[in-house]
């Protein structure tokens, strides 16, 4: 409701039908909605439906637990041993010699309140196998230590589950929704499902999280209840989720700016919930802002506080060279398909052709190590921390100029979603060091979006096409192989039978280009890694380059597509103002 009420929150999937958001019966524009007056019964939270909507919600991500929890005994990646490594850290040393520990390669280098989280599963851990907390037990993997720390990231990733439903529930599919696909009550409660079953299977929290291992279902549930919040409403809780995630994970760092300038516009200068043009006098906008800071702020000084206290400036010091050690290189080990592909494919096709340039020593792996006096670039010049958060704001900026120019509107619930998804792939596309998984903040927000129309569902299955696939390698070995392919299709078949996929638009062209394109994301790469080591035994990196650079237009266009819905989104609400 944009007149100053809000929609009451329901604590199952939404049922509440067309009109919720607006007035029973009517749109936002006013205009009755088709279904509203049948399925006016379906309001009600404790209705009949609403019950059974919970217990499929429960079956359904149970299920899936009990499916993922068959990949226990899988391969796992070094991950497992950083995370037994901060476990022990944590249990074992007081807090200030935390980012001081170095009996392990795996130095703990996430954020502190990342590491109380690890003090906080090691309660536990210790009665499963307390030798898993002793620092010297370098590469401890006994059965009841990978069954415990599988088990921690099953049971976190419930999180991400109420950050679903808290969406689902608190912010209701508009009647804008409903009548666009001439659909009743039902339909929103159906699409609220489609998105807790997409997420319960999501190809890639299994691929990185329940095999790779790693915690970023956890992680991005908060992100999720920080966009629903804030899509709701709720921006002072939704900021102080954000802050609380950023000093889980710095990486999500990179979605700051969109906050900043989301709130800025929306919480701090113009709140009023039906026009910008009421405006805001100087001493109100600086109350919210200060009020915005104080909750971002504390969260803070609850995390780094304690070290300041505990090892002084020297601790707080080491904490910052911990989490951004910029000596690592502009690219992972993998590339991840992100423009600094094509840029180093470039210089490398200088390097071959032109050879070394001056005095330049450069070794075969200079780009992705990161060791201290590598010459990273020979012919093209070399890229630096700081150009690349210039490039990513700049690759920001047409999202946040139309968040902040869309001043004529009310404000959309929509919107923060989309720009949250865009400013994603931006920072995926522009950041360094970037981490294939980084795809995962942008395919997960697409989610909540999917459900609206064929645009959205579109774009987020050709997003999950290309982001999935690029974090095939992450499973290298045969025996996962079979695995890998299965959840893609797996995740594939479901979203195309779940979300609104009608007849194909855009021209025949267009629509032939789209599908050999994503049908050669799952069988290149594939047929590449058989027959390179058969033809081109000395070329091992060859299928991973293939692969980011055959991705790499993939998440161009995907990034365009949403930008030209969040244009879209910005436009109707400022239509729904006039």
């Amino acid at each position: 409701d944009f007149h100053g009420s809000r929609t009451k929150p329901v604590s199952t999937l939404r049922t509440g039908g067309a009109g919720a958001g607006a007035g029973a019966g009517e749109s936002r524009g006013g205009e009755p909605v088709p279904g509203a007056k049948e399925d006016r019964h379906m309001e009600h939270p404790r209705s009949a439906e609403s019950g059974r909507s919970m217990v499929q919600v429960v079956l359904i991500w149970v299920s899936a637990m009990i499916v993922k929890s068959l990949a226990f005994w899988s391969y796992r990646s070094t991950d497992f041993e950083v995370h037994r490594n901060w476990l022990a850290i944590t249990s074992s040393l007081p807090i200030s010699k935390w980012y001081f520990e170095d009996t392990s390669e795996w130095t703990l280098d996430y954020p502190p309140l990342f590491g109380w989280f690890e003090k906080f599963l090691s309660l536990f851990a210790v009665h499963a196998d307390a030798k898993m907390l002793d620092i010297k037990s370098l590469n401890y993997d006994s059965d009841r230590t990978i069954f415990f720390q599988r088990s921690t990231v099953l049971l976190t990733e419930i999180l991400l589950l109420l950050a679903v439903l808290h969406y689902v529930g608190s912010f209701p599919y508009t009647s804008r929704f409903a009548s666009s696909r001439n659909a009743f009550a039902l339909d929103a409660n159906q699409a609220s499902l489609s998105i807790v079953i997409l997420a319960a299977v999501n190809a890639g929290l299994f691929i990185t999280d329940h095999v790779h291992f790693q915690y970023n279902g956890m992680l991005l549930g908060l992100l999720l209840l920080s966009i629903s919040c804030i899509s709701n409403g709720q921006d002072l809780l939704g900021s102080f989720l954000f802050a609380v995630l950023v000093n889980m994970k710095h990486l999500y760092l990179s979605l700051a700016p969109a906050y900043f300038v989301y709130l800025l516009r929306h919480h701090c200068i113009s709140p009023h919930p039906r026009c910008w043009r009421t405006g805001s006098n100087v001493s109100s906008v600086m109350m919210r802002f200060a009020t915005l800071g104080v909750v971002v702020l504390s969260v803070f000084g609850v995390s780094l506080v304690p070290f300041y206290v505990a090892g002084g400036l020297p601790c707080l010091k080491q904490i910052f060279q911990r989490l951004f050690p910029f000596g690592r290189g502009l690219c992972h080990a993998y590339w991840a398909p992100n423009v600094w592909v094509a840029y180093n494919l470039v210089d490398k096709a200088l390097l071959k052709v032109l050879g070394t340039r001056g005095n330049n020593v450069v070794s075969q792996g200079s780009m992705t190590g990161g060791l201290v006096g590598d010459q990273l670039h020979v012919w093209l010049p070399t890229v630096t921390p700081g150009l690349t958060i210039l490039l990513s704001l700049l690759a920001m900026a047409p999202a946040l100029v139309m968040v902040w120019s869309a001043s004529r509107g009310p404000r959309s619930r929509l919107e923060f979603i989309h720009l949250i998804a865009y400013c994603s792939l931006a920072s995926f596309l522009f950041g360094y060091h970037v981490h294939e998984k980084a795809v995962l903040n942008a395919t997960l927000p697409m989610l909540l979006l999917a459900p609206l129309s064929q645009k959205h569902a579109e774009a987020y299955l050709f997003l999950c096409n290309v982001g999935h696939t690029q974090l095939l390698p992450l499973l290298f070995r045969q025996e996962e192989w079979a695995l890998r392919m299965l959840v893609c299709l797996l995740h594939l078949s479901l979203s195309g039978s779940l979300l609104p996929i009608g007849k194909a638009t855009g021209s025949s062209l267009t629509r032939a280009v789209s599908f050999l394109y994503q049908v050669g994301l799952y069988v290149l790469p594939e047929v590449l890694e058989i027959l390179q080591p058969l033809i081109l035994p000395h070329l091992p990196f060859l299928p991973l380059l293939f692969r980011s650079t055959y991705c790499l237009p993939g998440i161009l266009i995907s990034s365009y597509s949403i930008l030209m819905l969040l244009r879209d989104e910005t436009r109707s609400s400022q239509r729904r103002c006039d």
